[in-house]
């Protein structure tokens, strides 16, 4: 929910005021992401990644590459590997499911990769220590972008594949 300027995730642990500038903006923009726009006559509230899942071939990659900033800043914030790969799961499920045509936008409309991403990360964040430079994430974080890239380009690979073996079984219709 927006509050004059402000974004509520429920279950997070400390208050937007007491969170540090980088980590205000991210929750903003997982609200974009997942949350920003009403759908008229519903309750329902989508985001930029279910609209650019739309766009046919390229929208969920798009979005994945958009998810990624979260990941950035789980990263810079110390968030332990573990939960790193729950994130990068969390946007693998989304562009996976959301490549199926049709039923996959449907999906992208209600699963929420960002706004779980966010809570993850300051649920998981290190508060103890300072946070890291981008120098010291840019290389992991090229890993998990790379990861994605290749994810995406499987599914391309896949459906290619599929189209491929249903034209060779045409006579079946």
């Amino acid at each position: 929910m927006v509050v004059a300027d402000r974004v509520h995730i429920p279950e997070v642990v400390e208050p937007e005021e007491n969170l540090p500038q980088d980590l205000r903006t991210l929750r903003r923009f997982a609200y974009l992401m997942d949350q920003a726009f009403p759908v008229p006559g519903t309750n329902i509230r989508v985001g930029l990644d279910a609209v650019l899942g739309l766009i046919p071939g390229i929208g969920d990659v798009m979005g994945a590459m958009l998810s990624t900033w979260i990941i950035a800043g789980a990263l810079r914030h110390r968030v332990r590997a573990t939960v790193i790969l729950r994130m990068v799961l969390n946007i693998s499920i989304d562009l996976i499911f959301g490549a199926i045509p049709v039923a996959g936008d449907v999906f992208d409309f209600l699963y929420e990769e960002n706004m779980k991403n966010m809570r993850l990360l300051e649920k998981h964040r290190d508060r103890t220590r300072p946070p890291r430079h981008t120098s010291e994430i840019a290389l992991i974080l090229v890993a998990i972008i790379a990861f994605l890239v290749l994810l995406a380009l499987a599914m391309v690979a896949l459906v290619i594949v599929a189209v491929i073996w249903l034209i060779g079984k045409r006579s079946w219709f």
